[in-house]
């Protein structure tokens, strides 16, 4: 990693006149919308995408399928693409919503706005009243996660069930590893040199491999359209530095430790889905949450994935989720029993 992220380094000394020729010149509206809605981050995805008013943003979403509401929160620094596998095996038999959280993706918001948590909360809680949805299952991960977490502390009404997975939660985000990219991105003289520098396959490869455990989980395609939703533009690329301006800022990551008191109150069924090789967000964490929220019905690890495991073994995940949405209430809730009743054994166990 440590000779990776030098190599970075010099690419960005290497490439900063060009970059400054590129990109340093191009002011920003900071009154006007970060991007526009002919400018989306993945043509040939972001194509099937609505808008939809939240005052004061233009939320964008994927829409798709017929059945009981089931939101997909996706993380940071992705956006809905992310869940282009898991939508098609849902979609079947669910009513299945993408939005993209403030800051990231194709969402309309302005240089001025507040991207925090709180604010993606008051998005996704007016993005369902928009759309005259009272009550919805949600399949959550990373950032989206943390989001996931204040809506089960304040809106526990608005949720039905919860999928988790891996998970920005109490003190442990921004991990170790993403820290380096994250100082990179808002540091007034290297910002310029690096957005140059992620024009590059194999740096976005370097930048998006902390997040898997097989290091070609990801294509070509999928780092570009990964990539391109922050570079494209000026106004995406400010974006991107007010968003992780915050992401670095402490008073800002107790939100999560903030909501642990309103988790311990959720009782609607809760299954932790994780990828088992994360090593920034690792098991401790699942195990953790699964303490913590009474509702969980169990953790279920994907062996072969790190943090993103939607990405690295996706029929899998799929198939997790799918069934824990489909089990009757009444076996969830056997389940949830059981579930305490292990873990109260252990626990009795471990003190004898």
């Amino acid at each position: 990693m440590r000779k990776t992220y030098t190599a970075i380094v010099i690419a960005l000394v290497l490439g900063g006149i060009l970059a400054v020729s590129l990109y340093g010149g191009s002011s920003v509206d900071r009154a006007g919308f970060a991007l526009e809605p002919n400018e989306p981050a993945l043509e040939e995805f972001s194509r099937h995408k609505r808008y939809i008013e939240v005052s004061p943003w233009r939320v964008a979403y994927i829409d798709e399928g017929q059945g009981p509401p089931v939101v997909l929160l996706h993380g940071c620094p992705f956006h809905s693409f992310q869940w282009r596998d898991l939508i098609p095996r849902l979609r079947e038999k669910y009513h299945v919503l993408a939005p993209d959280l403030l800051g990231l993706g194709d969402t309309q918001v302005r240089l001025t706005d507040d991207y925090r948590l709180p604010n993606d909360v008051a998005m996704v809680i007016g993005f369902l009243d928009a759309l005259g949805i009272r009550e919805a299952d949600f399949v959550a991960a990373d950032h989206g996660a943390a989001t996931l977490q204040l809506l089960m502390r304040d809106h526990p009404e608005r949720i039905r069930r919860a999928v988790i997975t891996n998970a920005e939660a109490y003190d442990q985000w921004p991990s170790k590893p993403e820290i380096p990219y994250l100082k990179q991105v808002v540091s007034p003289w290297a910002s310029p040199l690096f957005r140059f520098a992620l024009r590059f396959t194999w740096v976005q490869r370097e930048v998006f491999g902390v997040a898997v455990h097989q290091k070609d989980a990801f294509t070509d395609e999928v780092l570009y359209a990964y990539t391109r939703a922050h570079i494209a533009t000026p106004e995406r690329w400010a974006r991107l530095q007010r968003f992780f301006r915050w992401q670095l800022d402490p008073e800002h990551n107790r939100v999560t430790m903030d909501a642990v008191e309103g988790l311990r109150r959720f009782e609607k069924p809760t299954l932790i889905l994780w990828g088992k090789q994360d090593t920034n967000f690792g098991p401790a964490i699942a195990e953790r949450l699964a303490g913590d929220i009474p509702g969980v019905v169990g953790v279920e690890y994907l062996d072969h994935s790190a943090h993103m495991p939607f990405q690295e073994e996706p029929e899998q995940y799929a198939r997790a989720v799918a069934r824990f949405l489909a089990t009757d209430s009444s076996t969830l809730e056997q389940q949830r029993r059981a579930f305490r009743a292990e873990r109260a054994a252990k626990k009795e166990g471990a003190t004898q």
